[in-house]
């Protein structure tokens, strides 16, 4: 309502009639009863559903090479586990007075060197067998059967120099022409454990300290202890 301008009155006023809503403007026709989701009408692939098998076997992480050598790799024994030098040393000490060519068929990941005559078919040269065989086990990328090759490899994949005092069960000593395992200590000198001749014409496993020679530790010992 409004008051009149005149006679000081209310004066009614009647509402403006309602007007009808204009039609839109627009073809219905052109309007698709269903959407193309067609990579061709959507200019790219649509994410599609993908059932993956159950049985999706393990895979480990593996480092870029630029970082091999400098973190362990998986093995079959856990490399991350404190004692893990230990439970190798454990298991070559086990195999004391076993010739080397019976390793072949009694130690897994030991090589059949029977028919090569520089080890006299298996009988003798079979100390970077040995000890590869446990280093593997330990993150040793390789298997070698000559006692310079496993040593340029130790420097190559980061394992380290130590002294005779700081060495532990699981590192690896190494003179110019023989390796053997270190696993463990006797009268404060490391020991040491490999395939020895013994004065014997073949080699057999045998152990005894060492304080001469160059020792390598794997390259995470040092962070873990």
């Amino acid at each position: 309502m409004e008051i009149s301008s005149t006679s000081n009155e209310l004066a009614w006023f009647q509402p403006l009639p309602r007007r009808r809503p204009e039609p839109l403007d627009c073809d219905l026709d052109a309007v698709p009863d269903q959407l193309d989701l067609s990579p061709q009408a959507q200019q790219g692939p649509i994410p599609q559903t993908v059932n993956l098998p159950e049985d999706i076997p393990f895979q480990p992480y593996r480092p870029r090479p630029e970082f091999r050598g400098k973190a362990p790799l998986p093995r079959k024994l856990d490399v991350h586990c404190l004692t893990a030098g230990e439970r190798v040393a454990e298991d070559a000490r086990s195999l004391k007075g076993k010739s080397a060519r019976s390793l072949t068929w009694k130690l897994p990941g030991f090589q059949n060197t029977t028919e090569m005559p520089a080890t006299n078919y298996g009988t003798n040269n079979q100390c970077a067998n040995f000890v590869s065989t446990f280093a593997r086990r330990l993150g040793l990328k390789g298997h070698y059967l000559v006692v310079p090759d496993l040593e340029r490899a130790m420097k190559k994949q980061g394992w380290q120099r130590v002294s005779a005092a700081d060495a532990r069960p699981g590192d690896v000593w190494i003179s110019d022409s023989h390796t053997e395992l270190v696993t463990g200590r006797a009268n404060g000198k490391p020991r040491v454990t490999g395939c020895n001749n013994g004065g014997n014409s073949y080699q057999t496993v045998s152990e005894h300290t060492q304080t001469s020679g160059r020792f390598y530790t794997r390259p995470i010992w040092r962070d873990q202890h």
